[in-house]
């Protein structure tokens, strides 16, 4: 009786002590949901599970060295912790990753766009971002940004910056920017050239990611996300329209594509003989170089001069006023929608400290946001709202509305086929046999 009674009393003891711990458990994690997320903790935290003082990333881009360094110098003040930069210029990112992973030698954490997501994820070289809640997100992060990272549901990385594309336009020939590509050929219709040769509109149009801008409001490149590769439709009614008024640019405009290249509009730009152009959003560093440039002459004309009226004919004849604005749509009843690719730092996984890969990844995103562009010229994800300038502000808002590049493996394919079926439609061919043969192609690579 005794025993048994000893027996009971031991069973008794043993279950309060685990619903003891459940409900400690349950309070434990109630407190924790409670617990806003926010800057400070989690660098606190991470910080705390650190097992070295030092991390290593790994950078692809030439523009980001300058920025970077500043940022892991202030890093290591802050924090004390020593950053090694390392500029990756290889051409198999992520298999050499794995293998300095097996050395001991891979980056803790490391930056890329968007657009190789799947492919990073796959190999088992980006660690999942679930430390941040909704709030959090929502707070600090712009939808657009959220959705570029998220792969299959999941969220990776620290976005960075962007790229993405705005309209360019010559302030001393239109007093607002055009609002469709319709207005463009009414402007062009009605605009005497009077010997400046300036041409009117031009754009990459060798480019499928920007050329995707007339089919990625109607095609289903992807899925929403663009991280379902059978998701795959180019070729219903609203898209053939699309090219079919995409083609009649090519004799209205004369523009020939061989001829016609970023870098080229860029330079028309510089020399003010383009009206209006299609460009990547870093044209910004450009336009500012050249407003500091016709300040200064104007400057420098207006000293040298004594007359008021000869002086204001010297300032109109130096100055060029470009400024930027959203691109517009195709015409009144047919929308247009740009790409964008979101820069991110991700974690390795198998790096040497995770937690300091956190760490660096959050203070890049966060802290070091208000010094991007100055850093790299690159505008950053976090809105800075009234730290941007007006032409600053319209591409970050041209941001907002863009559709983020899709990050499947198969992106490569795509831009590579809808190249070959753009330049076919561009040179006469019919647009739905090339939608078609496209739609065909890409199914035959999806499988």
């Amino acid at each position: 009786m005794n025993r048994k009674r000893i027996v009971f009393m031991l069973v008794f003891v043993l279950l309060c002590g685990l619903l003891s711990g459940c409900e400690m458990k349950q309070s434990k994690e109630g407190a924790t949901k409670q617990q806003p997320i926010s800057y400070e903790m989690l660098m606190g935290q991470w910080k705390e599970q650190a097992k070295a003082e030092t991390l290593t990333c790994w950078y692809t881009s030439k523009t980001d060295q300058t920025w970077l360094e500043s940022a892991a110098k202030q890093f290591e003040k802050e924090y004390s912790v020593k950053v090694t930069l390392l500029y990756y210029d290889g051409i198999n990112l992520f298999e050499d990753m794995n293998q300095a992973n097996q050395k001991g030698e891979g980056p803790d954490v490391y930056l890329l766009g968007n657009d190789q997501l799947q492919l990073a994820t796959e190999s088992g070289m980006a660690e999942e971002n679930d430390w941040f809640d909704d709030a959090f997100w929502s707070e600090n992060y712009p939808e657009v940004a959220k959705g570029a990272i998220t792969y299959q549901g999941k969220q990776y990385g620290y976005p960075l910056y962007f790229d993405t594309y705005c309209l360019v336009y010559d302030a001393n020939l239109l007093q607002t920017a055009p609002a469709s590509i319709d207005d463009i050929l009414t402007f062009l219709d009605e605009y005497e050239d009077t010997g400046s040769t300036k041409a009117i509109f031009r754009w990459d149009v060798a480019d499928p990611y920007i050329n995707s801008m007339f089919i990625a409001s109607y095609a289903n490149l992807f899925g929403e996300n663009g991280d379902a590769p059978k998701e795959f439709k180019v070729n219903n009614e609203n898209c053939i329209a699309a090219m079919e008024y995409f083609q009649s640019l090519s004799a209205y405009l004369w523009m020939n594509k061989n001829n016609i290249s970023h870098d080229t509009i860029s330079n028309r730009i510089k020399d003010g003989t383009l009206v209006l152009g299609l460009c990547k959003s870093d044209i910004l560093p450009t336009l500012y170089e050249m407003q500091a440039v016709n300040e200064n002459k104007v400057e420098q004309n207006t000293e040298n001069s004594g007359d008021e009226t000869e002086s204001e004919s010297v300032t109109e004849s130096v100055t060029t006023n470009y400024q930027v604005s959203y691109v517009p749509s195709l015409t009144q009843d047919m929308s247009s929608t740009t790409f964008s690719t979101t820069y991110s730092a991700f974690v390795n996984p198998y790096g040497e400290n995770t937690a300091l890969g956190n760490m660096f990844g959050m203070y890049l995103s966060l802290t070091c946001a208000k010094s991007q562009y100055d850093g790299n010229g690159k505008l950053p994800v976090v809105n800075q709202k009234d730290k941007f300038d007006s032409m600053q502000a319209v591409v970050y808002a041209q941001y907002l509305n863009s559709k983020s590049v899709p990050k499947v493996m198969v992106l490569g394919d795509y831009l590579s086929e809808s190249g070959i079926a753009f330049d076919e439609i561009w040179s006469g061919k019919n647009a739905k046999e090339q939608l078609d043969l496209l739609q065909q192609t890409m199914e035959e690579k999806i499988e």
